[in-house]
């Protein structure tokens, strides 16, 4: 990886961007064809070419002849119509008013040039990546940029007192123009969208048959970000080889033809708007940035095929659970648990057993089966094989040859007690 102060050598990645070398940049194009050299217009025509108002740049006619207006090796300055076409002025105050040069007629030969570098006059130039892509820039710090070695310092100014500072159209602006000698190099830190953004907004403009450039409401990303209409028919965005409807340049939308007059112009910026931003339509009836509850039901419960409700928390004690997930669904197996008592319940040769005291009611006393339990709580209590009820006994009793009974008297017996082990009256 690269250290400050030593150009980059490796890869990148698509939050890390080698810039484009600015030193030089030269457009070669067909200085014969009229695809390439306007005469009605008089400009130059190449898709997203790099150039900027008011850089000088050099002609050249690449051995062939001279393009009607311009001269073999001469200086000349840009007047940038749009992203995909520029005129050409004599001099910068000629450019800055916008007087180009009348271009009669297409030249000879294929590889006619421009060439823009630095060469002591111009402080301007294009931020791009990957051989001519646009960076998109918000802020000068997403720019390291080292000339002869020290990185320059940025500046959010479109006219730095030192290092350098940043322009609408992804230009780099140097408080000093570099020289032919200077050694440059740079990267570029990519801006994160923001996945809470304000997205999916919509600008409307009307045709008046004459104006190409609108003002979006925000600064897309890049032409695939935005889709346009006119008059509800979709407009196919310009590249780097094909010049199509329209082009984008930071938030201005520039068409190659003027939409007629009346026509309805729709720009629909896609992007991913965040709750807080765009409303959720409801929730449990709420709406807006909305947050779980803990009234909020998340777990259904049910016990077989009977729903029982819905929970937020379920919680498990004892030892022994065990659970199945199948899809969306847990079975759950409680072996143990802290229900009734607060105790462990288990089986034994006695029946069912606990660690804990536990009182135990019917609303039968007639059945022979039942050992040691009546149909109150009152004066009964069952530990250690022992059985004392006070006053009354009712319903059918038995004392195993294991087990021995006490009785509180007077105690009256309503029904039949059988004993085989021990029997005490007190």
């Amino acid at each position: 990886m690269a250290y400050l102060g030593n150009p980059p050598t490796t890869g990148t990645t698509d939050s890390f961007k080698l810039l484009d070398d600015i030193k030089t940049y030269t457009l070669t194009f067909n200085g014969s064809a009229a695809s390439a050299v306007s005469t009605g217009n008089d400009t130059i025509i190449k898709n997203q070419h790099r150039f900027l108002p008011g850089q000088k740049v050099k002609y050249t006619n690449g051995g062939g002849s001279d393009i009607g207006g311009l001269s073999n090796n001469t200086s000349y300055y840009v007047i940038k119509e749009d992203e995909n076409s520029i005129k050409l002025a004599t001099t910068a105050v000629r450019a800055n008013n916008g007087t180009a040069i009348n271009i009669t007629g297409v030249g000879g030969g294929t590889t006619h040039t421009l060439n823009v570098a630095f060469d002591g006059y111009n402080t301007k130039f294009k931020a791009s990546h990957d051989d001519g892509t646009e960076c998109k820039l918000t802020r000068a710090a997403q720019l390291t940029i080292s000339i002869n070695g020290v990185v320059q310092q940025p500046h959010d100014s479109t006219s730095p007192s030192t290092g350098f500072g940043i322009d609408r159209d992804a230009t780099i602006v140097f408080s000093t123009a570099p020289t032919t000698s200077e050694v440059f190099w740079g990267y570029f830190v990519a801006s994160v969208a923001s996945s809470d953004s304000s997205d999916n907004k919509i600008d409307n403009f009307t045709g008046d048959n004459s104006k190409t450039s609108f003002s979006l409401s925000k600064e897309p990303p890049n032409n695939e970000s935005i889709l346009v209409t006119i008059d509800g028919v979709i407009q196919y965005p310009s590249d780097n080889t094909t010049t199509r409807a329209y082009s984008l340049s930071a938030n201005i939308l520039d068409f190659t033809g003027a939409p007629g007059t009346g026509a309805v112009i729709q720009v629909r910026h896609i992007g991913h708007a965040g709750a807080s931003t765009s409303n959720v339509s409801s929730f449990h009836g709420r709406t807006g940035s909305i947050s779980i509850q803990d009234t909020d039901p998340v777990v259904a419960i049910q016990s077989s095929t009977t729903a029982i409700g819905s929970v937020r928390t379920l919680n498990f004690v004892g030892t022994g659970n065990t659970f199945l997930q199948r899809g969306n669904v847990i079975d759950i197996a409680i072996a143990g648990g802290g229900a009734g008592a607060g105790g462990t319940w288990a089986s034994s040769s006695a029946g069912v057993s606990t660690t804990k005291s536990a009182g135990i009611n019917t609303s039968s006393v007639t059945d022979v089966d039942l050992v040691g339990a009546g149909n109150s709580f009152q004066g009964l209590y069952v530990g250690n094989g022992m059985i004392i009820v006070d006053n009354q006994l009712n319903g059918n009793h038995y004392i195993g040859t294991n087990f021995n009974g006490i009785m509180g008297g007077p105690v009256t017996v309503n029904g039949v007690l059988s004993v085989d082990g021990n029997y005490v009256v007190v």
